[in-house]
């Protein structure tokens, strides 16, 4: 019965971790995603949005340790070359061409919180 008291907590301990570790990562990916807004915000009205994309970046950086540990290497390393990419397009200037890397970052934001929420389509 010991045995049994035990193994319930331990699974009862992971499945509370795995639930509290989506509602985070998908607060974050909201954090960015309103970051990206901002930053459409400015190109909107006729700005660079450098200085929105140097907040994302830091709002990027700072979980990467974590992040790294709890998601797949590949959805990161494509949303940082992304995120790399749309920073360089802004100090160059180049607007017309920032806002498809903008709106492939959103859908990069968005894939990573995906893979991160409790469904059937992640465990199997």
């Amino acid at each position: 019965m010991r045995a049994t008291r035990l193994s319930l907590m331990v699974l009862l301990a992971v499945l509370a971790f795995v639930l509290w570790n989506a509602a985070w990562v998908t607060d974050r990916c909201g954090e960015w995603t309103a970051a990206l807004d901002e930053a459409e915000a400015a190109l909107a009205q006729g700005g660079s949005g450098q200085q929105q994309l140097d907040a994302l970046t830091t709002l990027w950086q700072e979980p990467q340790g974590y992040l790294h540990i709890v998601i797949s290497h590949e959805e990161l390393d494509e949303a940082e070359a992304l995120l790399a990419q749309a920073e360089a397009m802004a100090a160059q200037g180049d607007s017309q061409s920032l806002y498809p890397v903008l709106a492939e970052l959103r859908g990069q934001f968005r894939l990573i919180a995906e893979t991160q929420r409790v469904s059937a389509k992640n465990i199997f």
